[in-house]
């Protein structure tokens, strides 16, 4: 008994089973002989306590030491690993309650979006980017013919396709003020007196209003687009006449206006404040939330937990086992007194404390 893993069998820890299986088997090999008269004697007045049974006592005190001095051996190394991660999991949590307010900040603002604006969406949700990949397509359109002529005429490959490029990127943002022209469209629809918003539409009047002052600045901003497109086409028309006939220069510009002209109508097809308010929103939402679920899940967290609930389960398994070898101890004193009737008796005294108190006569 010097250490918490000598009890049961020598060198291993206890296990329940078999020392359930042990105490089964003793139970069963106990025998009372039958005889003619029964008589048991009582544990001696005089001698309270025998050596033996406070050796036992200090056994009991022993084991409940030892098993507390294992459990603290075996719970160091998960306790340091967690003690190193206790000021960032710390930190991890204030951050991960300040993001957690964030994300709730935000999906409270995207449902209010939603809910309000969601009637007066246009555009349907996902087709926003079959007009990206339409203006793609007269991109790629507008290079491909520009670079030709300009290879054919003599240019290097690297200064022909960068002039191309220039020239079509032109050509769409030429187009883009197609979507200035379809919001104040739009806007002019969904025109109200500011008495008529409810109070979850006043945060967006400016989108229920018509009143615009910048509507000069974008026919302005028109006419530069068309200027543009205008330039641009000329271009192509003289570069392809010049690698080729004339006519063919005139059909190439009449392509470059109708380049200029398809990039405004899907501009203008597309546009969709309303419907880019929501998704500028829902994307808000979407990434915060992301990076709250990526801040949760780091790893220096999860370890500090893990090792915490090791630390834990090893106390708790450690003071179970301990509880258990000391009533073992306490057992072994008791089958030494068992063994010992001549001097210990048969049983304890109807007074002492730790018999049965006799049950009192009924009146």
């Amino acid at each position: 008994m010097a250490t918490a893993h000598h009890l049961g069998s020598s060198g291993a820890m206890l296990d329940p089973f078999q020392v359930a299986g042990d105490a089964a088997s003793a139970a069963e090999r106990i025998t009372f002989p039958v005889v003619e008269t029964a008589s048991a004697v009582p544990r001696p007045k005089d001698v309270p306590h025998t050596w033996s049974e406070v050796e036992y006592d200090e056994l009991t005190d022993e084991q409940s030491a030892l098993w507390e001095s294992a459990a603290a051996t075996e719970t160091r190394k998960p306790g340091m690993v967690r003690a190193g991660l206790e000021l960032r999991a710390a930190e991890l949590t204030h951050a991960v309650a300040g993001s957690r307010e964030l994300t709730d900040q935000a999906r409270e603002q995207f449902s209010q979006v939603h809910v309000v604006l969601s009637p007066f969406r246009r555009r349907a949700v996902g087709s926003k980017r079959w007009y990206q990949a339409a203006k793609g397509l007269i991109f790629v359109g507008d290079l491909a013919g520009v670079a030709t002529a300009a290879i054919w005429l003599g240019e290097p490959v690297f200064i022909a396709i960068t002039l191309a490029a220039s020239a079509a990127a032109a050509t769409v943002v030429a187009g883009l003020v197609g979507t200035e022209y379809s919001d104040m469209r739009r806007r002019k629809l969904r025109e109200r007196p500011l008495e008529e918003l409810t109070p979850e539409q006043l945060p967006f009047a400016h989108l229920f209003t018509a009143a615009d002052s910048g509507a000069q600045i974008v026919k302005r901003v028109l006419l530069l687009s068309l200027v543009t497109a205008l330039t641009i086409g000329v271009g192509i028309g003289a570069l392809r006449a010049a690698v080729d006939d004339p006519q063919v220069g005139l059909i190439f510009a009449g392509i470059a206006f109708a380049v200029a002209g398809g990039s405004f109508l899907v501009s203008y097809a597309g546009a969709d404040e309303i419907a880019d308010l929501i998704d500028l929103y829902a994307a808000d939402y979407h990434a915060q939330r992301e990076r709250h679920l990526n801040l949760a899940a780091d790893p220096s967290w999860q370890a500090w937990a893990e090792h915490g609930a090791e630390e834990a389960s090893l106390r708790a398994e450690f003071q179970a086992r301990g509880a258990a070898a000391t009533r073992q101890v306490q057992a072994l004193k008791w089958r030494v007194l068992r063994g010992n009737p001549a001097v210990a008796g048969h049983g304890p005294r109807p007074d002492d404390p730790i018999g049965r108190t006799p049950r009192k006569e009924r009146k």
